[in-house]
């Protein structure tokens, strides 16, 4: 081994030698960009056809997408495209169709002045902006078929579109039967069923959707008219029940509620002893008198007013009153011919 000084010597002589100049870099190759779905070359064909490539792409970046002319892009399972994603001037026509998409972005179509033809059928989007065919001035053949889509915007109905596709639902096929109202022959707005399918919009609308309409405004009436005879016949009932626990006849229970006062009829050879259904004192009484003369002392009793007011002959006017009213009311109930009142206070 030699001297540990040695090392350092040397090092020490190494740091003040001048440094040779450094070499240029040799030139690299370009190596393509990478998309998150797809490797696509900067001299990518301009009509090119990615069909079925991936499996599946979670959001695909739209900028490698720059110089198309026709770009193919279905079956791949795309759910989404990058928020930046903007359909270049010279693309006229574009295939997406077959994927996973829930939206696109709102601006998406902003700078679509040549595209002529769009296929977005069978995806998953549920809306699509008012205004977002606005610029797609170009527009001639649009597949909206297979998607859950309510309605098609009105930007969609360019001066130079020839051919509309729509899934035949009432919903969305009654949004484009204005915009499409033609003659039968030259109609240009179709819609497909699940098996592709094709159909007339107005001849669907007209077989399909105007007989469902009437029978579910039927349906409607009908469980309307139910529910409002179930109501009266509720309130009906109601009424019954309450008028028939508020009826009894006889005697009322003395023991009733906020101390209601006990009604009891009296006459000769009925009652208790004391006059009552049930031998006690009663509250208020009903006394029936023949036509126009005072009633006999029940067993044994001299009612107030009787002991107050003389025997009352036939011809004279039935008019009966007692001193001994008090703080107490006063109830009547007469049952003579000649239908007058008398007025008849408990005893006292």
């Amino acid at each position: 081994m030699g001297h540990p000084m040695a090392s350092f010597v040397l090092l020490l002589l190494c740091s003040t030698c001048p440094l040779s100049p450094v070499s240029p870099l040799s030139p690299v190759s370009p190596t393509p960009p990478t998309s998150p779905c797809f490797t696509v070359l900067p001299d990518a064909p301009l009509e090119l056809n990615l069909t079925q490539t991936v499996p599946h792409c979670s959001e695909l970046d739209w900028g490698h997408f720059q110089r198309q002319r026709r770009l193919w892009l279905s079956h791949n399972g795309i759910e989404a495209l990058s928020p930046s994603s903007r359909v270049q001037p010279a693309l006229e026509e574009l295939d997406l169709s077959h994927n996973a998409l829930w939206e696109l972005p709102a601006p998406f179509l902003s700078q679509a002045r040549g595209l002529r033809k769009l296929l977005l059928r069978h995806n998953r989007l549920r809306d699509l902006p008012d205004g977002f065919f606005a610029n797609s001035t170009a527009l001639e053949s649009l597949w909206l078929d297979g998607n859950p889509l309510p309605a098609v915007p009105r930007s969609a109905f360019q001066p130079r579109l020839r051919f509309l596709a729509v899934p035949c639902r009432c919903d969305v096929v009654g949004s484009v039967l204005g915009p499409c109202a033609c003659s039968p022959a030259a109609c240009r707005c179709h819609c497909l069923d699940p098996q592709s399918r094709r159909f007339n919009v107005s001849h669907f609308h007209g077989s399909e959707c105007r007989g469902r309409g009437a029978l579910a405004a039927g349906a409607a009436a009908a469980a309307a008219l139910v529910a409002l005879a179930l109501a009266v016949a509720a309130v009906v009932w109601h009424r019954r029940r309450a008028a028939a626990a508020g009826f009894g006849g006889g005697k009322r229970d003395p023991t009733a509620a906020h101390g209601r006062p006990r009604y009891v009829s009296t006459a000769n050879g009925t009652g208790g002893t004391d006059g009552t259904a049930d031998g006690t004192a009663p509250d208020y009484e009903n006394v029936f008198v023949s036509p126009c003369r005072a009633t006999a002392t029940a067993r044994g009793r001299t009612p107030g007013w009787q002991r107050h007011s003389p025997q009352v002959p036939v011809s004279a006017v039935c008019s009966l009153r007692s001193e001994d009213v008090g703080d107490q009311p006063i109830y009547a109930n007469t049952q003579s011919l000649c239908q007058d009142s008398i007025y008849i206070t408990p005893d006292q």
